[in-house]
């Protein structure tokens, strides 16, 4: 594996990695950290670090109306789809708090432990068809 990760180059097997200073690092476990930056990435997501000119544009055209815990998951390119799988990592480590609900899905949130409440009560949101929004 040659090329550029982080802030080394690699060469060789993903077992010894040159640093920019000079030293050897490993990554023993490349899939391991992977999961854990693309982990980084959903939870970015998951609690709308405003901050984050990319969580604000997949807030606005990958999720639109829906959430991360109930968007689609066969719509949207390779990365989408699998970083969207990634959630079933993330949700046993995320807690609701309600306060004054500006950041809150009643429907769309795991909150209960049944999941999001709107799978419960209309289906798989991602079965039905939807009216196109207009802007």
């Amino acid at each position: 594996m040659e090329g550029h990760y982080g802030d080394g180059l690699c060469e060789g097997s993903v077992e010894g990695c040159l640093s920019t200073d000079g030293r050897w690092t490993r990554i023993r476990d490349i899939q391991a950290l992977n999961y854990s930056l693309m982990c980084r990435r959903l939870w970015d997501i998951v609690v709308e670090r405003s901050d984050s000119i990319w969580v604000k544009w997949i807030r606005h055209y990958r999720l639109c109306n829906s959430s991360v815990w109930t968007v689609n998951i066969r719509v949207g390119s390779w990365a989408w789809r699998k970083l969207i799988r990634l959630r079933i990592l993330i949700e046993p480590h995320v807690e609701y708090l309600v306060g004054d609900g500006h950041s809150f899905s009643l429907w769309h949130d795991p909150w209960h432990c049944l999941g999001p409440l709107i799978i419960d009560f209309l289906g798989d949101p991602s079965s039905r068809v939807r009216e196109p929004k207009m802007h």
